[in-house]
């Protein structure tokens, strides 16, 4: 019995993947931002509240159902105001935030100076990495917050793979501070950034990853500055983590 060997198909042309696939096709542009066949955005966004930063983030802000790396040399250096504009908003709408493992006791005075609302915050203190991983995904799984913001010391590609699954699920920003060390670790998280000091109140914003064409310019921000305290609105081991 002789058997013919099947010819292989030849390769389709660009026209024909058009046409044959025109549904399911997402079109992208240069700066990374895409829209699904009916037109309409396929990951929505949050304003930064900074227009440099805006112009260089996928779709024009923060985005939704979607992980974001910011890598830190310390803590402190301003990363909750870059973050004020959407988490005054997200209070302002009714919704919480979840802060997972913070370092320090956030000084919610300081938060309240960016407008955001510190009776809508959730402080779940958890230092095991296995229990800090099960909050995270606990909290965004539940959709009840606007926003989840988790402090990973440690990592792998196998845990944010898995927390960028569960973030695909819910309209959530979901933002995870990272040392700078992990930047040369493996990261299943779309966008990346490494932020680092410049002069006060302004911030070195470097976009490591993102969809798109990469950028190679640090974007310098300038920080919205916080009312000074009085000596006496500072207490105990409170420390302002602004």
């Amino acid at each position: 019995m002789s058997m013919l060997a099947s010819s292989p198909s030849a390769p389709l042309s660009l026209l024909q993947i058009e046409a044959r696939f025109k549904n399911r096709i997402w079109r992208g542009d240069p700066s990374g931002s895409s829209s699904d066949p009916s037109g309409s955005s396929a990951d929505p966004v949050v304003s930064s509240g900074f227009s440099e930063l805006d112009k260089a983030l996928p779709g024009g802000g923060w985005p939704v159902h979607n992980l974001t790396e910011l890598l830190l040399p310390a803590e402190g250096l301003g990363e909750i105001r870059l973050l004020g504009r959407p988490l005054e908003q997200i209070t302002g709408d009714g919704r919480n935030i979840l802060l997972v493992g913070p370092p320090y006791i956030p000084y919610m005075h300081a938060w309240e100076n960016l407008h955001i609302d510190s009776r809508r915050i959730v402080i779940a203190r958890v230092d095991k990495p296995a229990e800090r991983l099960w909050v995270l995904e606990q909290g965004i799984k539940s959709a009840a917050f606007g926003a989840v913001i988790g402090w990973l010391p440690e990592s792998s590609l196998q845990t944010t793979r898995r927390l960028q699954v569960i973030a695909r699920t819910v309209a959530s920003l979901v933002f995870l501070f990272r040392p700078v060390s992990a930047q040369f670790e493996s990261s299943a998280a779309p966008l990346r950034i490494w932020l680092g000091p410049v002069a006060q109140h302004t911030l070195s914003v470097r976009l490591l990853k993102r969809r798109g064409a990469p950028t190679v310019l640090p974007i310098y921000i300038v920080l919205p500055q916080i009312k000074p305290f009085s000596s006496s609105a500072v207490s105990g081991s409170a420390l302002v983590h602004c």
